[in-house]
């Protein structure tokens, strides 16, 4: 019969062995300044120019389904015009930020808080700007 205390000490020492990494190691944050244009509509934003998985955050770049969605948006805003639009999983904010150009309302998520700094740092960027015409919010 094995002896408790020994085992209790053997698990003790495996903890001690036991190294937790920050998440932000894993983070890439070389953003940069993109353009993107859609139809008469220019939207400024940062965003990766290459995928980053180590630490799952494909948030941080454009996917291609974000371009196609944004091309038909911009061929078509009455789709969206005056409606309020949640958006989930919005990364950088490309899709939701577009659609605020015609919406009353925007609320943009995400599921990372690395993802939802640069959601609001490109909110901001839009409103300093003077392109804001709806109301964000994001979560």
């Amino acid at each position: 019969m094995a002896d408790a205390g020994g085992v209790r000490e053997r698990e003790e020492e495996e903890d001690d062995d036991f190294v937790c990494l920050d998440p932000s190691f894993f983070m890439n944050r070389n953003y940069e300044m993109k353009t993107f244009t859609y139809g008469s509509q220019e939207l400024q934003l940062l965003c990766l120019s290459s995928a980053c998985t180590d630490y799952d955050l494909t948030g941080q770049l454009v996917w291609p389904g974000a371009v196609l969605m944004n091309t038909y948006l911009s061929e078509h805003p009455e789709t969206v015009k005056g409606c309020s639009l949640i958006e989930l999983g919005s990364g950088i904010g490309i899709t939701g930020i577009l659609c605020s150009r015609f919406c009353k309302e925007v609320v943009l998520t995400d599921h990372n808080d690395e993802v939802l700094e640069i959601i609001k740092k490109n909110i901001e960027m839009q409103s300093c700007s003077g392109n804001a015409d709806a109301g964000y919010h994001f979560c």
